[in-house]
């Protein structure tokens, strides 16, 4: 008879322990992740190990602490691997399956060489998503948004996005830069593009809460480099340049806000609406948006000229514009400079003004990314992950 209880103990203290460890996997994976410029910072709930659940099995956890931030070929990571039951070819399957499920990224040389690295919660697993998302999922990665997520990465230092102007006049046109001109964007680049759905809307149909801005869904639109992110996961569209104008024109006619990454020569050109697009949203729980958000330009409304006609008011994202009598006004410590107030504007009371202090975004995604580094872990640290990256050492 005692036999049955010292067996019951045994199972317990087994499952107890496999659940240790198993969460020890998942905990080593989270502090990995935070380890990139974009943090994936620990909560008290420790939603962000449910997060990491949904992507990774044990297994799948522990091959991947084996990956650097730059990705690299599966032969070095394979090296790194102390789990030596696996080959290395069902090494590199586990990984493309890792690549199609939206956990880490893969980079292919024009000679067919590929690579894989590990990836941010966002820009890059949430993204990755993209027509897989679950209700789940969605509400765990809000969850962790409120808690910890959004004050990590949406602050007055250098964020991943930044907000550029509508197709619309600014006064004085000639002082735009080529990286606040999205025709010039557009126009300048060589291309490839490709378009995917907005994963935001989709998280928040997932949720039971879809978007009252407009039905829109194809409204990310990839350039160049990030063309390949979409194609990994079966969710990009490869368009031409008309199309990307074409998709821009019906942007602006659904009132939605352009937020490029925030490089002189973005991958990506994102079309939000105030309802759905996590950095907006984000950014709304602040007294004061506007200083969380990268812009050169405000708003500006004519008093005398303006008729009360408030088709402004149902046009801005950020609710940026409030009554005043008989007359519109801007607040601008919630205008992002947008543009989308121009375009209904009957009268042409309103009007987009550049900030005396301009804001010269990085030249590309590799210097901003350095940018943010340095201010999360000072030039010090920076220097010291660099070594590693020099040296060939995980990162």
């Amino acid at each position: 008879m005692p036999l049955f209880p010292n067996l019951l103990l045994l199972r317990n203290f087994y499952l107890a322990h496999h659940h240790i460890m198993e969460q020890d996997i998942y905990r080593q994976l989270q502090r990995h992740i935070d380890q990139m410029p974009i943090p994936f910072p620990e909560t008290e709930s420790g939603v962000e190990l449910r997060l990491l659940k949904y992507l990774f099995s044990p297994l799948e956890a522990e091959i991947s602490l084996c990956l650097s931030a730059i990705p690299e070929p599966v032969e070095k990571i394979y090296n790194r691997i102390k789990n030596q039951k696996f080959n290395i070819d069902e090494i590199e399957e586990i990984l493309e399956r890792l690549v199609i499920r939206g956990a880490i990224r893969k980079k292919t040389n024009k000679a067919g060489k590929k690579k894989y690295g590990k990836m941010p919660l966002a820009i890059g697993m949430f993204e990755a998503q993209v027509n897989q998302i679950t209700k789940e999922f969605a509400d765990d990665f809000y969850t962790y948004e409120k808690e910890a997520f959004a004050d990590e990465v949406i602050g007055k230092t250098t964020n991943q996005m930044r907000t550029i102007p509508i197709n619309v006049k600014i006064e004085p046109e000639y002082q735009v830069g080529n990286y606040d001109d999205i025709r010039k964007i557009i126009d300048y680049s060589p291309g490839p593009f490709a378009v995917m759905n907005c994963v935001c809307r989709q998280a928040r149909e997932a949720q039971g809460s879809p978007c009252k801005q407009t039905d829109l869904r194809e409204t990310c639109i990839m350039i160049e480099d990030a063309v390949e992110f979409g194609m990994n996961l079966n969710a990009g569209r490869l368009i031409s340049k008309k199309e990307v104008f074409k998709i821009l024109t019906l942007a602006k006619k659904a009132g939605l806000v352009l937020e490029p990454e925030n490089t002189q020569h973005p991958n990506f050109i994102c079309c939000c609406c105030g309802c759905c697009c996590g950095v907006l949203t984000a950014a709304k729980h602040y007294d004061k948006p506007a200083e969380f958000l990268h812009s050169n330009f405000y708003a500006e409304i004519s008093e005398t000229q303006c008729d009360g006609c408030w088709k402004c008011m149902d046009r801005c994202q950020m609710d940026a514009i409030e009554k005043v009598i008989n007359h519109a006004e801007i607040n601008l410590e919630c205008c992002i400079g947008c543009g989308l107030c121009i375009p209904t504007c009957k009268p042409k009371a309103v009007k987009l003004i550049k900030k005396d202090s301009e804001t010269i975004p990085p030249k590309n995604g590799m210097d901003m990314y350095k940018k943010i580094m340095i201010d999360r872990f000072g030039v010090v640290g920076t220097l010291k992950i660099a070594g590693k990256a020099i040296l060939g050492m995980k990162i």
